[in-house]
């Protein structure tokens, strides 16, 4: 468990680096290894994916993971949350490689709404996909449901990858795990 000083340590803007409202979890580089294969265990035990799909930003850091542990190929995909994102980029379509007849796990960091994973589940039927399910770490309580996910919270998750490490020059330890 964490509060604002973990906001701080992130160099959060200082409109969000207020003392959370709600609470705030911390899972550092060793929970989210020890986290993701024990994900990659319960998904292995039902299904075997060819191809894992790693949604920028926090999808790659699980996707690769996931992907190590099912010794599937891992591919990373951008997916506009906007319309008017996606003018001037490559289109995900165009980023992935030919999935015809593959089993495909679409895999984010966390889950809500679900339209993100929705997207990226089209985009993987539409490059050939012959099935795909999704995973998460986090899915969110009332949200949609993924068909893979490790907990489920409504706290504010900070992953090892949240944090600005460059700024605070070289580090021998990750902050996440030295707690607060």
């Amino acid at each position: 468990m964490a509060d604002g000083f973990a906001l701080r340590r992130l160099k959060a803007p200082a409109r969000l680096s207020r003392t959370p409202r709600k609470a705030v979890r911390e899972l550092g580089w060793a929970a989210f290894g020890e986290v993701a294969r024990q994900l990659a265990a319960r998904i292995s035990a039902r299904d075997q994916p060819a191809v894992v799909l790693g949604i920028a930003k926090g999808g790659v850091f699980v996707g690769g993971a996931l992907a190590a542990a099912l010794q599937a190929d891992f591919h990373a995909v951008r997916i506009e949350k906007r319309s008017r994102d996606a003018g001037s980029r490559a289109t995900p379509f165009e980023q992935l490689p030919d999935l015809t007849g593959k089993r495909v796990l679409v895999v984010d960091d966390v889950c809500t709404t679900g339209s993100t994973l929705a997207k990226a589940r089209a985009v993987a039927r539409k490059a050939g996909a012959r099935q795909v399910q999704t995973a998460v770490l986090v899915k969110r309580p009332g949200g949609a449901r993924p068909d893979w996910f490790a907990f489920e919270t409504d706290q504010l998750v900070l992953f090892g990858w949240d944090y600005d490490l460059q700024a605070t020059g070289s580090l021998t330890f990750d902050p996440g795990e030295a707690g607060v």
